[in-house]
């Protein structure tokens, strides 16, 4: 799984997170019917729920060394977009994909859609999505 549009396959991700409908929808803040009607393919899921999903997804996969990872680091980014970047200022790297408004190989993304365009094809967020990486070394 690679790109965005194939990771929320919330049957697949309940199942390896060893919950039901209703507790996904708990953890993601939604009702049990907006799972069950995503997983059945009546609707698609908001931006919202599936940037909630992904984040509970990576957390799960990647444990305690989630917070730890800094995607400046990874992606070597230059400081000039370091410093207008949210995730750098807020020292959020992980939350890099998370984040409206960060900056990106140089571009401000503010829609969802722009962010997992572009995010599905960033290698740090892939690695990040498979699973527990090696702790970054904190600057």
């Amino acid at each position: 799984m690679s790109r965005t549009e194939d990771l929320l396959d919330l049957k697949a991700v309940r199942a390896e997170m060893g919950v039901s409908q209703a507790e996904l929808a708990t953890l993601a803040g939604v009702s049990p019917r907006t799972i069950q009607s995503c997983e059945q393919g009546w609707r698609k899921p908001s931006s919202a729920l599936e940037k909630s999903i992904l984040l509970l997804l990576i957390a799960w996969r990647q444990g305690e060394s989630f917070g730890s990872q800094l995607c400046w680091e990874a992606t070597d980014c230059p400081p000039q977009t370091r410093d207008g970047c949210l995730a750098y200022r807020s020292r959020q790297g992980h939350l890099c994909w998370f984040l409206t408004g960060n900056m990106c190989k140089g571009m401000r993304l503010y829609r969802w859609a722009d962010k997992k365009a572009l995010c599905g094809e960033c290698g740090f967020f892939r690695t990040l999505l498979r699973g527990k990486m090696p702790a970054a070394s904190k600057s």
